[in-house]
């Protein structure tokens, strides 16, 4: 069965239930510059360490980068990426089911589409791709890390954190994309942040304030029509 149709959402603002920000959350690729109050911040995070984890093991640690120093790794990440393939310290998947790859392929495709980029057009598509090393434009990054031994329950951890963070971030009227392109190089991140060899760069996330206007921020992905995913007994 066909996907459900994508649709065009607002993000004006804050979700002020759990399921609006559900409903609402979405990858943005087009943030303001406008910096977020270190109050804002502060609380945010906090309140992303209620995140559940395997035996409240909490496997992660958080790296929030702004202001200069944000500027500085993104300059450094993009140098980085245009001299060569990624070395992430964690496996990043390559076999994906059928279905899987269509939704996958579909996708790339629509954004890409809502981005003016041509199929054909690689110096274009690349670009897009180094927009990531820029954080999309927003002004904070976040870099997940653990010095736990990487397996399927701290993917699964870090799943939960990751979530519950981008959820929190809606209820403050604040976008959110989650990266893995932010692992690709993680000897430029420990030595930016001058963190030991032991701590392993999982993924990352950017994070900030929507622009409104922007098309590549309405675009709401499709999810796939509940009979095909959920069965109930």
């Amino acid at each position: 069965m066909e996907s459900t149709q994508s649709e065009f959402v607002n993000i004006t603002g804050a979700a002020k239930t759990v399921e609006e920000a559900v409903n609402t959350r979405h990858s943005i690729r087009d943030f303001e510059s406008k910096p977020i109050d270190e109050k804002i911040l502060s609380e945010l995070f906090r309140n992303s360490l209620r995140a559940p984890s395997w035996k409240n093991s909490q496997p992660w640690k958080v790296h929030v980068v702004s202001g200069a120093r944000r500027d500085r790794m993104a300059e450094l990440l993009v140098n980085r990426a245009k001299q060569g393939d990624p070395v992430p310290d964690t496996v990043w998947p390559t076999g994906f089911p059928s279905d899987a790859k269509r939704r996958m392929f579909d996708l790339g495709m629509k954004i890409y589409g809502v981005a003016g980029i041509e199929r054909k057009d690689k110096d274009a598509r690349d670009g897009f791709m180094l927009r990531n090393f820029e954080f999309f434009g927003a002004p904070t990054a976040v870099f997940i890390t653990t010095e736990f031994e990487l397996n399927f329950y701290i993917a699964l951890d870090i799943g939960c954190y990751l979530n519950t963070l981008m959820l929190l971030a809606r209820g403050y009227g604040l976008g959110s994309v989650p990266q893995a392109a932010l692992s690709a190089f993680p000897e430029v991140v420990r030595q930016e942040l001058n963190l030991p060899a032991t701590e392993k760069v999982v993924c990352g996330l950017s994070l900030g304030y929507p622009k409104i206007d922007s098309d590549l921020n309405s675009f709401h992905t499709p999810r796939e029509p509940i009979a095909d995913l959920v069965t109930f007994y």
